[in-house]
């Protein structure tokens, strides 16, 4: 009987990791009916945003009140990834046929596992992070004065002309400015001054150059805090890159990383009655019961929820009443992209070490546990994930013969997808199914 319940503990843990990144897959597609394959590499970067944060700040502590700071440099790192996704390679295929975005998600789930392969250990590219995020926040700032109307189809490149024109002017000075000095000092208030200026006069440039065609006027307060805005932002993060980045020896993510063990939530298992749970799991199914219960009132409760579900049964309709479906959808991303962030602070705990490869599988999985509970279906999706994890490892306990054993419990959990697409395809608890005007 102890093995019984010590497989249904590991099965219950195992299930609680599935569902926190089927709760990714199940939210997308409930709202813009798309299965995003690349999601599983956004758990895999929350992983390693964890680690990051853990080796800027915090490299050679154990102490518990880390984990909390760790959670959060996974949920930006996930998050940031996760909406970065759907403006750059979704949002412009959201009309086109559905085949196009799957093959885009495998194509982008691809290029995240090299990217952290190869580029882990070469923080270099940061810098040009730093440049991008200095750029969409003058941006950002300058065209929150008013609130102009900068999607116009026809003239929405011509509008927000003054304002790209003033923050990359602002960065392209503190590019040039850090090639040729990359020490900090006096030279600092210099660059944020003479890139603010040289900016403005871009932002000029480009407004009047803009002139005819645009909808949209900006005046020169305007134009100016958006370059002074990317140029404060630019040395914010040449002083980041500079004390910090360049201070930290990165491991290369070729081979398996170690994962930081943390006080209290690793260590010594606890032996209850016989069974052995290990301190990871623990925090594992406890970060799934409280996620589920923020994630339910947060739907049910809040004007976004309401928002999402509303886009969930009829975009068109909800557009119509004045809700702004690309919000929407990026709250969607971004909320999965919390809860995969949270399971791969998770992975990491129970496995006691990262590595690139880890998004595939889990992914897998996950999709796998979404399509078991009803894909569309948030509730479903957390119910498939316990199911297919208490399945694995009583699989892995009690199949006798050499289709036992945990080399086949991944077969098994695939089985499992099999059979429910064959004989149930709406799933355990029915995938959500809206009739559309």
């Amino acid at each position: 009987m102890d093995q019984f319940f010590q497989q249904l503990v590991n099965g219950l843990t195992l299930g609680s990791l599935y569902a926190l990144i089927a709760v990714g897959y199940t939210v997308v597609y409930g709202i813009v009916q798309l299965i995003n394959f690349a999601h599983g590499e956004v758990f895999m970067i929350g992983a390693f945003g964890a680690l990051t944060t853990y080796l800027l700040f915090f490299e050679g502590q154990t102490s518990v009140w880390i984990l909390p700071v760790m959670i959060i440099g996974a949920i930006v790192a996930s998050v940031s990834t996760a909406v970065l996704m759907e403006r750059v390679a979704y949002r412009p295929l959201r009309n086109a046929p559905r085949l196009a975005p799957l093959i885009t998600a495998i194509g982008i789930s691809v290029f995240l596992q090299e990217f952290i392969r190869l580029m882990y250990d070469q923080p270099w590219w940061t810098v040009i992070v730093f440049a991008g995020g200095a750029l969409a926040l003058g941006y950002f700032l300058g065209s929150r004065p008013g609130r102009p109307n900068l999607d116009h189809p026809v003239t929405k490149w011509y509008d927000r002309a003054p304002l790209l024109g003033a923050a990359g002017g602002a960065v392209l000075l503190w590019i040039v400015a850090r090639l040729v000095v990359r020490e900090l000092g006096v030279m600092t208030v210099g660059v944020i001054v003479v890139g603010a200026a040289v900016g403005t006069g871009a932002g000029l440039l480009a407004a009047s150059a803009a002139k005819k065609k645009a909808r949209v006027t900006f005046s020169l307060q305007t134009i100016a805090t958006a370059a002074a805005g990317a140029a404060v932002a630019a040395e914010i993060g040449w002083v980041l890159w500079r004390t910090l980045i360049t201070h930290v020896e990165w491991p290369s993510a070729k081979l398996s990383i170690p994962f930081p063990q943390l006080d209290v939530v690793s260590g010594k298992a606890i032996d209850v009655g016989g069974v052995t749970i290990q301190r990871s799991a623990i925090f594992t199914i406890a970060a799934l019961a409280i996620c589920a219960v923020l994630l339910w009132f947060f739907i049910n409760r809040t004007r976004i929820g309401r928002g999402m579900q509303a886009v969930s049964q009829d975009p068109d309709t909800a557009r119509l009443m004045g809700i702004n479906v690309d919000r929407i959808i990026v709250v969607a991303f971004a909320l999965g992209a919390v809860l995969a962030a949270i399971a791969g602070v998770s992975q990491g705990l129970q496995n006691s070490q990262i590595q690139y490869r880890m998004g595939f599988l889990a992914g897998l999985k996950a999709f796998t546990a979404a399509v078991l509970g009803g894909i569309g279906n948030i509730y479903g999706a957390v119910v498939g994930g316990l199911v297919l994890g208490v399945v694995e490892a009583m699989a892995t306990q009690y199949i006798p013969g050499q289709f036992g054993g945990s080399t086949w419990k991944d077969v098994w959990a695939f089985v499992i997808l099999i059979l429910v697409l064959v004989f149930r395809p709406q799933g355990l608890l029915g995938a959500r199914v809206v009739d559309r005007a």
